[in-house]
């Protein structure tokens, strides 16, 4: 018995997440003949089911002061629904959380990060803050270059979109990956004026937008880039270069 290949390949890639790189993992297993005996066809739809099914591990951190008190965290108990299940989320609350070998072995280990912060006087929270700080260690090293990131910023009436692009660069600067449309800002006052009904409404960011941006990240996680570094200053970076 023989299974003719674009027939049963059509049935059996879910559409959200087959992409060209599913197609081409598939293909290139493939001999030059289009018709396989059955035996053959079990084989590689176990290996193509395993590559699909392979867990993505998107670490959380939350730069918020308020930790797991506050909006943020909401915000991210949010964001879990458009994780799909074969993905491992954790969530580390910065406030309360030092960066040391563990929290540097998440981020290693991690397939992408998502960054979660509240504005505060027109920048991001303290505790993010002294993460970018202790972490520039990090910078250009394979613990994190091409690691996708994802941002998302929450105000209560202006200054968010400030930070998220700050941010962004940070980021982007120190290796971390910034794929299309990665990055939001929710404020109160969008979260009140979409409650009402508007022409104007699709020109806010919508909690439901995170989506998207989640849905890019992840697709992300599956590049493969043999990126080129910079040369980085590996000494103490607080050490005195000012002198009189």
């Amino acid at each position: 018995m023989v299974l003719k290949i674009s027939a049963v390949l059509s049935l059996i890639i879910p559409p959200k997440r087959a992409s060209a790189m599913d197609a081409r993992f598939f293909w290139c297993q493939l001999p030059c003949a289009t018709m396989l005996r059955q035996e053959k066809m079990e084989v590689l739809l176990r290996n193509f089911f395993y590559h699909l099914s392979m867990s993505h591990k998107i670490l959380i951190l939350n730069g918020s002061p308020s930790g797991d008190k506050g909006n943020c965290a909401v915000f991210i108990g949010n964001l879990f629904k458009f994780f799909e299940k074969n993905v491992e989320l954790e969530v580390v609350h910065l406030n309360r959380t030092s960066y040391g070998p563990a929290l540097r072995k998440k981020i290693a280990a991690a397939s992408a990060i998502v960054f979660v912060t509240g504005t505060y006087w027109d920048s991001w929270g303290s505790p993010m803050q002294k993460l970018l700080e202790q972490m520039t260690e990090l910078e250009a090293t394979p613990a994190i270059l091409g690691k996708p990131c994802a941002v998302f910023v929450l105000m209560h009436s202006v200054g968010g979109k400030s930070v998220l692009s700050r941010l962004q660069g940070v980021l982007s600067t120190m290796g971390f990956l910034i794929p299309p449309m990665s990055g939001m800002v929710y404020s109160l006052v969008s979260d009140i004026a979409l409650k009402g009904k508007s022409s104007h409404a699709k020109d806010f960011w919508h909690i439901d937008d995170a989506e998207l941006i989640i849905d890019n990240l992840v697709k992300a996680c599956d590049l493969q880039v043999n990126w080129t570094t910079w040369p980085v200053d590996k000494s103490d970076p607080k050490r005195k270069w000012l002198k009189f």
